[in-house]
């Protein structure tokens, strides 16, 4: 009787118990629909899609970064900044310009969200052809009218190695 009486007691106890969730409403979600907009932003790079970058920014979202020279220290229009990737890679191989995310580091507070990015960029050089490089990103990112958008991107090429090598 008594290991009866233990067993329904142990039995009503783990039918009581379940792991509670406490994370804040909407945070899982957001970060997917976060790193969605980010893997849609280096797909959309690699494919030199400049119309489906630019519908992943705010209307008067900026760009600061090496790509554009100019940029460098004080952030330019994203327009602008596409205008001048597309002049950089016109006329150079299909393959010769890829960007792949490596890592990824998500913060959110609310409807403000941000994204340190490391990427590989496949580059092409005037006399060598492609190089890789590891670039950092800082994207700034905020829900407008229940989707997310691109604020801002600060980026910067990879400190340490140059360029990874020539293929």
């Amino acid at each position: 009787m008594r290991r009866l009486v233990l067993a329904a007691v142990g039995l009503l106890s783990a039918a009581g118990c379940r792991i509670e969730d406490h994370t804040p409403r909407g945070t899982r979600r957001d970060e997917d629909a976060v790193l969605a907009l980010v893997a849609d932003y280096a797909r959309t790079l690699s494919a030199r899609d400049w119309d489906g970058v630019r519908s992943l920014f705010w209307g008067q979202g900026s760009y600061s970064g090496p790509m554009v020279p100019r940029s460098v220290g004080r952030a330019v229009p994203i327009d602008s900044a596409l205008g001048r990737f597309s002049r950089t890679l016109q006329g150079a191989e299909p393959g010769s310009f890829d960007v792949r995310v490596l890592r990824t580091d998500f913060r959110q507070d609310g409807d403000l969200a941000s994204v340190w990015l490391t990427t590989r960029r496949r580059m092409p050089l005037a006399a060598a052809g492609p190089a890789e490089r590891d670039w950092m990103e800082h994207l700034v990112l905020r829900r407008i009218g229940g989707s997310w958008r691109i604020l801002s991107v600060a980026g910067s090429a990879g400190s340490r190695g140059g360029a990874r090598g020539l293929r």
